[in-house]
């Protein structure tokens, strides 16, 4: 039987501190409880979408990185898949999925609901998360919003999401 991808197999105790520390990210993120989630943080945090080549380095610039995800996609969920807890790290794979109604990752709406997966490493340093690398399928997102096909050809710079 398998058990619910919000329990922890975790033994140690500092990787199930990590998983209370996951938790309240988690809580916090999906009741856009923003200074809540960044009290989850390390002051030296970064955010990298992988695939993208884009990063968001301090509290104030993940605190924008929050606020584009929020207005691109406004009711944007997730739905956890699996999760790992470590000693240093959390491992969680997601389904994202929610209407594109704003820009997202400098890529123009496409007014269409979206769905994806993610796998989003959160590292921890001293009880704090460092930050978080989301990796996800380009080509999936792709087509699915046709504005952002030409990410297929290349990575586009910048840092909004």
């Amino acid at each position: 039987m398998r058990s619910s991808p919000f329990e922890t197999r975790a033994q140690s105790p500092i990787a199930q501190a990590n998983y209370r520390l996951w938790i309240e990210h988690a809580r916090a993120e999906n009741r856009r409880e923003l200074e809540r989630l960044i009290a989850t943080l390390h002051d030296d945090c970064e955010y990298e979408v992988v695939p993208l080549g884009q990063r968001w380095r301090g509290k104030d610039e993940v605190r924008e990185f929050y606020r584009g995800l929020w207005r691109g996609i406004p009711d944007v969920r997730l739905t956890l898949l699996n999760r790992i807890d470590a000693e240093d790290c959390i491992v969680e794979e997601s389904e994202v999925y929610g209407r594109m109604d704003g820009p997202l990752f400098g890529v123009e709406p496409s007014g269409r609901e979206l769905r994806y997966r993610v796998v989003i490493f959160f590292p921890v340093r001293d009880g704090l998360f460092t930050g978080e690398r989301v990796y996800f399928d380009v080509a999936e997102f792709a087509r699915q919003v046709p504005a952002a096909r030409s990410l297929l050809d290349g990575h586009q710079s910048g840092q909004s999401v």
